[in-house]
């Protein structure tokens, strides 16, 4: 059970598969005192084992279908070293959705060819700079124009224009938050996303940005708390409580399905906020006691 790799004619180590099963892939910065610079061509394509990838900092070849086809992988560690991204890295890797990119040079190459890769919905967190951003699905197809015997090209979902917003040089955050709009027709799961990250990590987000957020998560707080219970966020429902951004009028349904999921800590949780805020308990609603 251990990794293949071979000797490059640069004196360094490429890595070209794994013999066995591994869940979660840690790929080391040297093997045999040589220097990790290349994930081969289909390395690791096709795998159903793997379910998350580190990358060290070394690495700065990613070869061709890499990761292509890994069903299962859910989330992609690396750095912003990789100077060649072949294609097809992580296409077809429909259970990835979180990157966390660490930049060490303020150079958004390998983002952009990894959100060019993939047109699933991607969260990306970029370190050290603290930003969490969400880029929502879309759909490339072709459209037939029998007459004319010709295909057009046809994008849909806001995806698209979201990962526009990504050039090698950085993001522009500016025209990001100003999709929000088209995203909330698109896409609300993303949408809810986007809101909260934005909100929970402002880099470079206007007052009039924060303020459009604020107001989507207010107007649709009960939408927004189902969404997150059903996947535990209590780090982004404490924000929530936090930032008084519940309206009362919600909370009396909410606390009824997190009490009767047995979310104990989310319930705790409103609860505390109904009492610091409202000043009483919602008749007919479930105490901790009552489990």
């Amino acid at each position: 059970m251990a990794l293949i790799y071979r000797r490059t004619e640069s004196d360094s180590m490429e890595i070209t598969g794994y013999e066995g099963t591994v869940k979660d892939l840690v790929i080391p910065e040297t093997v045999e005192g040589l220097t990790v610079r290349r994930i081969g061509k289909n390395a690791f394509s096709g795998r159903e084992d793997l379910r998350s990838v580190h990358l060290p900092q070394t690495i700065d070849t990613l070869g061709r279908y890499a990761f292509y086809n890994c069903k299962n992988l859910e989330r992609l560690f690396l750095y912003d070293r990789v100077e060649d991204y072949y294609d097809g890295v992580i296409k077809q890797c429909g259970s990835l959705s979180e990157i966390t990119l660490t930049q060490t040079r303020a150079d958004f190459s390998v983002m952009k060819e990894l959100l060019a890769d993939n047109d699933r919905m991607l969260h990306f967190k970029i370190e050290p700079l603290g930003l969490h951003l969400t880029f929502p699905a879309y759909v490339y197809d072709f459209v037939e124009d029998v007459e004319a015997r010709v295909l057009h090209h046809k994008i849909e979902g806001s995806g698209y224009p979201c990962r526009e917003c990504v050039t090698r040089k950085g993001v522009d955050l500016l025209a990001y938050d100003g999709l929000f709009d088209q995203v909330v027709q698109d896409d609300y799961h993303g949408a809810i996303d986007i809101a909260l990250e934005r909100l929970m990590y402002p880099l470079e987000l206007t007052p009039h940005h924060r303020e459009n957020y604020m107001q989507y998560l207010e107007k649709n707080a009960g939408v927004v708390l189902r969404e997150l219970m059903e996947k535990d966020r209590l780090e982004e429902i404490s924000y929530l409580c936090e930032n008084c951004m519940i309206p009362e009028q919600v909370l009396p349904e909410i606390l009824e399905i997190s009490a009767r999921q047995k979310k104990s800590r989310i319930t705790a949780l409103l609860m505390e906020y109904q009492k610091e805020n409202f000043g009483k308990k919602t008749a007919g609603i479930m105490t901790l006691e009552d489990w």
